[in-house]
């Protein structure tokens, strides 16, 4: 190793004939001991530059703690003014609010009692309105009722010439043979009633049997479309398991040339490494009882030994190029 020169300050005054003379003496201490002081003073000098830094600033905040103070009194001050105003100002408001609801109250009575007023007259009203259109609904019934009387004052003419036509015997003897007329008129029309909603029931049994038969031919012929459009889906669902199986062993083929080609490659890198290992890195320390077995070890050996050689290429690089020498300290 070579010596360092190194400016040092000299204490005591110069010479006048070593004035303009730049001495620069070599050191016998070592660069790291000259480097060490150097910041030990270094960090003195900004020790005591903080210190004084804080100090200011201890200073200033005094004051402006002193003018803080200041400044609360004053708003605890103002605040204390403005809560016995606040005060005055709610006792106001509170009178002001009692005599708005007081009005309220009257105002709501009063309200009331001339809504109650008015839904009374309008229940008057309503009651005088439907009276009045009850009275005028029995009027135009009774009208109505008289013409029918009028109207029906035919029938019963019609009804006395038929008494009058028929044959003796062909009503049974009753005080009032009008009555024994429409008796038996009435009869005969269940009768006829009867005997028609018979037929009509007939006829609806008939549809229903019909549609029934629609219905069970429809649902046959959709469960035989049904079955075929189900036996065409697991037809084309088998195409489709018979595409897949088929892609699916193209692909585990394809996976196995890859994986052999792997192991292939594997072993190659395998070997390449021991070799390495066995050639280069004979002369790299392994711990004591932990041979290199597995591929890991092995890569740890070239790892180390690469590394070794990449700091003796930095250690030579350094000794061959000079450094700069330091400042003064």
């Amino acid at each position: 190793w070579y010596q360092r020169r190194v400016r040092v300050t000299q204490l005591g005054e110069p010479d006048e004939e070593d004035y303009n003379v730049r001495k620069f003496p070599i050191v016998e201490e070592s660069e790291w001991a000259l480097v060490k002081d150097g910041t030990r003073t270094l960090q003195s000098t900004l020790l005591l530059q903080k210190q004084q830094e804080m100090a200011v600033v201890d200073q200033e905040l005094e004051a402006k703690r002193r003018e803080f103070a200041v400044r609360m009194e004053r708003c605890m001050n103002k605040q204390n003014e403005l809560r016995i105003e606040q005060q005055k100002i709610k006792e106001r408001v509170e009178k002001f609010d009692r005599f708005v609801r007081e009005n309220e109250v009257k105002r709501q009575r009063a309200l009331v009692k001339f809504q109650n007023e008015r839904k009374q007259q309008e229940i008057r009203e309503q009651e005088l309105a439907k009276l009045q259109e009850k009275y005028e609904s029995l009027e135009t019934r009774q009208t109505k009722l008289i013409n029918k009387i009028e109207d029906n004052r035919k029938f019963e003419r019609y009804i006395q010439q038929v008494v009058d036509i028929l044959p003796e015997g062909y009503l049974e003897l009753s005080d009032n043979m009008t009555k024994g007329v429409i008796s038996r008129y009435n009869t005969l029309e269940q009768a006829n009633a009867s005997l028609l909603q018979e037929l009509m029931q007939k006829d609806d049994s008939i549809d229903k049997a019909q549609q029934d038969l629609a219905e069970l031919n429809k649902s046959k012929t959709d469960e035989v479309l049904g079955y075929n459009s189900t036996i065409a889906a697991l037809h084309s669902k088998l195409e489709k398991c018979y595409q897949i199986t088929h892609k699916k062993e193209e692909k585990t083929v394809r996976q196995k040339i890859h994986h052999r080609n792997q192991c292939q490659l594997y072993g190659q890198l395998e070997l390449a490494i021991k070799n390495i290992v066995d050639l280069k890195c004979r002369a790299v320390k392994l711990k004591p009882g932990q041979p290199p077995h597995s591929l890991i070890d092995k890569l740890s050996i070239i790892q180390a030994y690469l590394l070794e050689r990449e700091s003796v290429y930095k250690m030579s690089q350094e000794a061959i190029t000079p450094t700069s020498s330091p400042g003064p300290v």
